[in-house]
């Protein structure tokens, strides 16, 4: 059984699509990915997390050319948790903060660190570091920064509890009573998150609106400074980042990988009446959208046996 799992406007997990395949393959992964782009349109700009396994990547590629495929991190990192034999570690820390860097100056930081400590005892052995298959994995798999795409703080999507209910616990139950469960589930999942939509006041979701008085609040002290028409530097204590309105960017890196304005963005619009706060916020994260996607019937249900596609190569099944 395949599935697509994405994020909402308000980063909560939505279960898109799901297929169903003999074995787990090159010709499966292709049909249900051209039946995915069917359901989502030729125009819609789309990225891929998977796990570790590579058999989807040329698929991705061929049905999808101008996407991109990256992994899970939570994957990498519970590698690197049996690599290095222990729980709780060091090296699993320093490898989530150069996962979780937005800038590209600050994840060579922080994995310089994380080779340094791979260099030290108890994980570093006399042959080789622990984690030195981590170095044939591209690093824009599973960084942030380096991300071709704008990811909106994506750097994994936990499959919903219900689909790893199902999975354990109903494997007895035949395939169509599983989808119809699959089904009311989503079916359940969209009338809450319609009543959550209806309660909407502000321009955006609420899991922006607390992300943003965050960084209201972080940056309430800091100083900027404007350099020429919508271009501004921002002094933290710490260090200086540069601020570009018309681009929506800035050099810390947050705000074109979240598609909310980091704490430099909002210090600057202090000073710049003509905008908003919600304005500068990416539209998938607004009220409107959210309220679009979830007020309507938008979940096709199982239709009868009677008007399934029968396939031309039968396939017979044997009862375990």
């Amino acid at each position: 059984m395949y599935f697509v799992v994405a994020l909402d406007g308000n980063h909560e997990p939505l279960l898109l699509a799901i297929g169903l395949g003999t074995l787990e393959c090159e010709e499966s992964w292709r049909w249900f990915m051209m039946k995915l782009k069917e359901f989502l349109g030729e125009d819609t700009e789309v990225g891929f997390i998977s796990n570790l396994c590579d058999k989807i990547d040329f698929v991705v590629h061929s049905v999808y050319p101008d996407s991109y495929h990256g992994y899970c991190p939570k994957d990498i990192a519970r590698k690197i948790r049996y690599s290095v034999g222990h729980n709780d570690t060091e090296v699993e820390k320093l490898f989530w903060k150069s996962c979780n860097a937005y800038s590209v100056h600050d994840f060579y930081l922080c994995l310089e660190r994380l080779q340094n400590a791979c260099r030290e005892p108890p994980f570093c052995t006399l042959l080789r570091s622990p984690i030195f298959w981590l170095d044939d994995i591209a690093i824009s798999k599973w960084t942030r920064s380096f991300f071709p795409k704008v990811r909106y703080n994506v750097k994994s999507i936990d499959v919903p509890e219900m689909l790893k209910i199902l999975s354990t616990s109903t494997r007895e139950f035949s395939i169509t009573t599983i989808i119809e469960l699959i089904n009311t589930s989503i079916q359940t999942t969209y009338v809450e998150r319609a009543e959550v939509a209806e309660r909407l006041s502000g321009g955006v979701t609420p899991y922006v609106e607390i992300k943003l008085q965050k960084r209201i609040n972080t940056s309430y002290n800091w100083v900027e400074k404007c350099l020429y028409a919508d271009t501004f530097e921002v002094n933290n204590n710490f260090c200086t980042n540069k601020v570009q309105f018309e681009c929506r960017v800035c050099s810390c890196g947050k705000w074109q990988k979240s598609g909310i304005p980091c704490g430099h963005a909002i210090a600057c619009l202090r000073t710049r009446t003509s905008e908003s706060i919600h304005e500068m916020v990416d539209y998938k994260f607004s009220a409107a959208v959210y309220r679009v996607a979830f007020e309507s019937e938008s979940v096709n249900s199982v239709p009868s046996h009677v008007h399934w596609e029968i396939p031309n190569e039968w396939v017979v099944l044997l009862p375990p």
